[in-house]
């Protein structure tokens, strides 16, 4: 239950970091930066949390369907997934989707109309379209994986060819040269493909946990270490054209994705009370965070705010609002049987 423990703890802390991810990625669209310096922070920021934050996200969401998949049969297997995924998706995309529409725009402000075209993409719930396909075909394909993910696959060897077909897989980095995202209908073929590389490394964690969560706590320090070398180098050079950038980004993106997620094992093991509340509000937090955002990006840069204070004070209101709308909203509600699997007493 420790290591559980551990991955709850790592998964709370990813989805809240999608709070400041999105707050360092678009506070630029309603400001202009006060110096060069700013500009590289700031760039900095999102980008190196960009590094690690979704990939670790679906090696856990791998290793829990392992688990649920194993524990509770393919059918229960596939009505959970159903329950806390798919439903969550088909209620929230379409309010979400016209929320992020009007906010992002400062309609609050303009008056201007940003209701006159349905949502085309799934925008930041895109990984719940990721992790829906990978259900399926976890269930689909349940008898056979089974078999593939309890023989023996060492850590070293999959973190090194991950690393070094990361680039060579066409449709994962953008015009930066980054992680690509994919929000869609149609998602990216390459990025669905190495996503599913990452959720079923989780999966294969689950069923080799000596092997695996060994591994990643004993060298956690060590990943990281090379998470921070490999990805200074990057920033450095990425607007160099040097033929070796995209395999030093992909060793900063397979070292920091298991190298965080072995920090969490190592040091993350237990979970209070108030961490197990945050734990199951993250969920909600990051569904409804991104209007959030975009309201506040823009509220605070009209009372003339530096970005470097605009995206702290947006991160922290956030999650705040999220925090106390999850407490008012959801957690004695039905709505937390669907994204907790449990509706808490009202005490």
């Amino acid at each position: 239950m420790e290591r559980l423990s551990s991955l709850d703890n790592a998964r709370a802390t990813l989805l809240l970091l999608g709070v400041l991810f999105h707050a360092s990625v678009f506070v630029y669209l309603y400001q202009k930066p006060e110096s060069l310096g700013e500009f590289l922070l700031v760039v900095f920021t999102h980008q190196f949390l960009h590094v690690f934050r979704m990939p670790a996200f679906f090696v856990i969401a791998g290793f829990f369907a392992a688990y649920l998949l194993q524990t509770r049969g393919p059918n229960k297997f596939f009505q959970n997934r159903l329950q806390r995924i798919a439903l969550p998706l088909l209620i929230f995309w379409i309010p979400l989707g016209f929320a992020n529409s009007w906010s992002s725009q400062g309609a609050w402000l303009t008056g201007r109309s940003t209701f006159d075209v349905l949502p085309i993409d799934f925008g930041h719930l895109w990984f719940l379209y990721f992790l829906i396909l990978y259900c399926v075909i976890f269930w689909a394909f349940s008898a056979p994986l089974r078999k593939l993910l309890t023989q023996r696959v060492s850590p070293h060897v999959f973190l090194l060819l991950l690393a070094a077909a990361f680039p060579l897989i066409p449709g994962v980095f953008d015009q930066e040269g980054t992680l690509a995202t994919s929000t869609r209908l149609f998602p990216e073929p390459g990025l669905l493909l190495l996503y599913f590389l990452i959720f079923l490394s989780g999966a294969i964690a689950y069923h080799q946990q000596d092997g695996w969560l060994t591994f990643l706590k004993r060298r956690a320090v060590l990943l990281v270490a090379l998470l921070l070398l490999s990805f200074g180098v990057f920033f450095v050079i990425q607007d160099w054209g040097v033929a070796v950038t995209p395999w030093i980004y992909a060793a900063s993106v397979v070292s920091g994705t298991y190298g965080v997620l072995g920090l969490f094992l190592r040091f993350a093991t237990k979970q209070n009370k108030v961490f197990k509340f945050v734990s199951d509000a993250s969920y909600w937090i990051y569904l409804v965070h991104l209007p959030l955002v975009f309201f506040l990006l823009i509220f605070l840069s009209t009372l003339g705010f530096g970005a470097l204070l605009v995206i702290p004070l947006t991160t922290i209101s956030a999650i705040g609002i999220g925090v106390l709308s999850y407490k008012l909203l959801v957690r004695h509600t039905p709505v937390s049987l669907l994204l907790n699997g449990r509706v808490y007493p009202l005490r």
